[in-house]
């Protein structure tokens, strides 16, 4: 899944978002994953982090661009500065998004080998409808939170015109 800085920027199947932000991308319809993303937003009072549920039109284009599957969520997806990190190094990484003392988890559980974290990561996600169930339908932001979920149309500020839409949300760079 390695793959340079920003290459989904260059995919035409990518559809433009603002990348400005780390973006966890999850199951909607997996309560632990909705539980996990809830509680992110407690704890990240400054919308450091965007979400997205693996549901939507960007994070199925963005799946199919590192190679992995858009109709088996068997993995949530983290994207920070142009790089995608999947099962445990997802895990890290959203925590790394946070504030003290959670950033340090992210920081500390690197010393757990790859290997090791992906199993104990593997063996929760194929249990975790057993255990912790499913909703009948994707996970709704409260109105306070929308902004900081990618709709399908992309997440946008609201000041930019379509004319530099591109310029805005790339930083300067311009989409190829």
């Amino acid at each position: 899944m390695q793959r340079a800085r920003y290459s989904y920027r260059s995919d035409p199947t990518v559809p433009v978002f603002d990348d400005s932000r780390p973006l966890v991308i999850f199951d909607g319809v997996c309560v632990l994953c909705s539980s996990g993303v809830q509680w992110m937003l407690r704890r990240d009072p400054d919308g450091a982090t965007q979400f997205a549920v693996i549901q939507s039109r960007v994070p199925r284009a963005l799946y199919r661009h590192y190679g992995l599957d858009a109709d088996r969520f068997d993995t949530f997806m983290v994207l920070d500065a142009g790089r995608a990190s999947t099962r445990w190094s997802a895990t890290l990484a959203a925590a790394r998004t946070m504030r003290a003392p959670w950033r340090w988890l992210g920081i500390v559980g690197r010393i757990v080998p790859d290997v090791v974290g992906n199993r104990l990561y593997d063996i929760v996600q194929r249990n975790r409808f057993d255990w912790f169930g499913t909703r009948s339908q994707c996970f709704m932001p409260k109105d306070g939170e929308r902004h900081r979920f990618l709709v399908d149309d992309a997440m946008l500020p609201d000041d930019v015109s379509e004319a530099t839409r591109d310029w805005h949300v790339r930083g300067g760079e311009p989409r190829v």
